[in-house]
């Protein structure tokens, strides 16, 4: 199952710190994924419980185990990107074998277990449960001719606003890279510090941008959870789960100059930029679900927000090359040069959404099931602080602003699958729709961020084993900005991705 990507909101204009309303999206995303039973209903297991699902969404369900089990899942990821940049479209796909899940589950007999009609608790839960919860692989690659603009502008304008001299830029910012590669110069004619494009004061700009952005890496749970079946009627739950984070992210982005001319200026520029994230958070969640009757089931959880401990690292890189013969304002020849940051380390905490997550199951024993989960986010109530201390430490004051701003506080997933009983097979499928995390009109594509998820289904399941696989496909949009101007109109690169995952499940009854 493709997980909703993050929404790059400024992927190569990048500064000492980087974190913003993206990372909040990227790691406040997350879709149920466990086993290929619960894949294949859109992972609607809220109120039906008795899989590893659960401790994810509902951990009261897991409470309808009779049995201990063990359970393995395998993934077959693979993400089809469709790129458009200034009009011009490439596509491509990147591949990931993963394993979804990976859990135990421990059954503890009740007093009344055996009792057709128990007055006390029938059985007692234990488990362990890894479940993939978002999975951040993706390529996209773009190559198109720009007669507007160049990010060496981009690059110039933000010299200028730093308003200081040369000397006083921050070595890891993207001005000091850029002036050390000769490709902005010293504005001779302003008063005060500026500075401009080495193609000149309001250039004529004809330029080939090329370029591709990997990224990879998952958000993973792994939770220890405890539930209690109460005569069949009450069951509770809860779940105490970190979270870990690896995302790693690789952009490459090339500038050639095509214009027709004598003039000798830039010729070529590549950009660089590395960046891995890491680390972990914690949260619980708790859950009842209710069977008033034989065939109905209700449900509701509460997930806590996720505090997470986060570590970047990150390194940018210019390469410049000029045309023979190409001088600065002062008669000095412009060098090819490569110059780079020295690798940074930055820590900081985000803070991702509670959760309420209410479910209801129609549930026959002999025919199947059809289950339904509406789950409430407030992206809004995001935060991002810093770790460091003291006088220096960054407030992220804009940045948790912008999140009050841009995200959506009323957030509504839905989910929705059934699962139909044929003697020992199952055969299911499944409808699951994620809405954008932003706001109406915060960014320029969001009807495309919507994430439809759409699933089908297949298991066996005996006594003493259970086998099940899945299909998921899934189709959405992604975009980011490589770089704006104050005086430009901005240009997106819009990502239109359909992606398939086929999910392999093995549990094996240990009773």
């Amino acid at each position: 199952m493709r997980f909703i990507s993050l929404v790059c909101l400024c992927l190569l204009s990048v500064a000492a710190h980087a974190q913003n309303e993206a990372d909040v999206v990227r790691y406040s995303m997350q879709v149920p994924g466990s086993t290929a039973r619960s894949y294949g209903v859109a992972g609607a297991f809220g109120s039906i419980g008795a899989d590893p699902s659960c401790a994810g969404i509902n951990p009261a369900g897991l409470a309808r185990y009779r049995t201990s089990n063990f359970f393995l899942s395998t993934g077959f990821y693979t993400a089809r990107n469709k790129a458009n940049y200034l009009s011009t479209s490439i596509s491509d796909s990147k591949f990931n074998f993963n394993l979804p899940n990976l859990g135990f589950i421990a059954n503890i007999r009740g007093e009344d277990y055996e009792s057709k009609k128990p007055q006390g608790f029938v059985n007692f839960v234990f488990g362990f449960n890894v479940n993939r919860l978002n999975n951040f692989h993706k390529r996209s690659i773009f190559d198109a001719n720009n007669s507007s603009s160049s990010i060496t502008e981009n690059w110039a304008e933000r010299a200028t606003e730093t308003g200081t001299i040369p000397d006083n830029f921050s070595k890891y910012s993207l001005e000091h890279l850029a002036y050390r590669a000769w490709v902005i110069d010293k504005d001779t004619s302003s008063p005060t510090p500026a500075y401009v494009s080495a193609y000149g004061k309001n250039p004529t700009v004809n330029v080939n941008q090329s370029g591709s952005i990997l990224t990879r890496g998952a958000l993973n749970d792994y939770n220890f959870s405890f539930a209690g079946n109460y005569r069949h009627i009450i069951l509770v739950g809860i779940s105490l789960g970190a979270k870990s984070v690896r995302y790693i992210e690789n952009n490459s982005f090339i500038e050639e100059d095509k214009k027709v001319s004598s003039v000798r200026d830039i010729k070529k520029v590549t950009f660089e930029q590395y960046l891995r994230t890491g680390g972990m958070g914690f949260n619980a969640k708790i859950g009842v679900n209710a069977a008033p009757t034989e065939y109905l089931r209700l449900g509701y959880a509460f997930h806590s927000p996720t505090v997470f401990n986060l570590t970047d690292s990150y390194s940018y890189t210019i390469m410049s090359e000029f045309d023979f013969g190409a001088i600065d304002q002062f008669g000095d020849v412009r060098p090819n040069t490569n110059a780079s940051t020295d690798a940074t380390i930055y820590k900081y905490k985000i803070t991702t959404p509670a959760r309420h997550v209410f479910s209801v199951g129609l549930v026959n024993k002999e025919i199947g099931f059809l289950s339904l989960d509406i789950e409430t986010v407030n992206y809004s109530s995001a935060n991002i602080i810093s770790k460091d201390r003291g006088a220096d430490a960054y407030s992220f004051t804009n940045e948790n602003l912008n999140i009050k701003k841009t995200l959506n506080p009323t957030a509504v997933n839905f989910r929705l699958g059934g699962e139909a009983i044929y003697e020992q097979y199952r055969f299911r499928a499944g409808y699951a729709r994620y809405p954008s995390p932003y706001k109406e009109g915060a960014v320029p594509v969001l009807k495309d961020l919507v994430n439809n998820i759409y699933s089908l289904g297949f298991g066996i399941k005996t006594k003493s084993y259970a086998f099940d696989v899945a299909y998921v496909n899934s189709g959405y949009a992604d975009y980011s900005v490589p770089y704006t101007l104050k005086t430009k109109t901005t240009t997106y690169l819009t990502n239109n991705v359909r992606s398939s995952n086929i999910v392999l499940s093995m549990g094996i009854s240990l009773d």
